[in-house]
């Protein structure tokens, strides 16, 4: 399922409104300023274990809950992750809850819920792993990018998960999985 162009480009907007006046970006991204900035309430929760946050619009009132038992680089992913909720799918729904692992199988998982999954990780990453500073970093490295220990010191500097930064470079088609 591909990610839509008008996805596509209003996380493009997004992100170019927000570094608009930085040509260097600051790494790690500052994502809890973001939302400030933007005056959505960022509240840490003690959520079930498969929970990873939840968004909810109440009018101009937007509130994003994060499970403050995830480890630092899910909270960081978790609440780009609802920004991208919030950002591309305000209009589609008043609260949207996201689960560690959906499961295809399940009664609450449809194809629609997919694709809105699938747009706001779309969104996190580029937000998080702009496109332009990771390919920056990649082209003066002289790592060997198939060795994790490489992928992990990338991961740092950019403050999330290996396997985000894994899936984030062979998105921009800089290694191959």
């Amino acid at each position: 399922m591909a990610i839509s162009k008008k996805v596509v480009n209003d996380t493009i907007s997004f992100i170019n409104n927000i570094f608009s006046n930085n040509s260097e970006i600051d790494l790690p991204v500052e994502i809890e300023n973001i939302v400030k900035v933007l005056k959505i309430d960022l509240v840490y929760y003690t959520f079930e274990e498969e929970i990873s946050g939840v968004l909810v619009l109440n009018g101009s009132h937007s509130t994003i809950g994060v499970n403050q038992g995830h480890s630092g680089v899910r909270k960081r992913f978790t609440i780009a992750h609802e920004l991208g909720h919030y950002i591309l799918h305000k209009d589609q729904g008043s609260m949207f809850m996201d689960k560690v692992l959906y499961r295809k199988n399940s009664d609450d998982y449809n194809v629609k819920d997919e694709k809105l999954e699938r747009e706001a990780n779309y969104f996190a990453a580029n937000l998080l792993m702009p496109e332009k500073a990771v390919r920056k970093l990649f082209a003066k490295s002289k790592n060997d990018f198939y060795d994790d220990s490489n992928i992990q010191d990338l991961a740092e500097k950019f403050e999330v998960s290996n396997s985000a930064m894994t899936y984030r470079l062979v998105n921009l088609g800089l290694i191959e999985f």
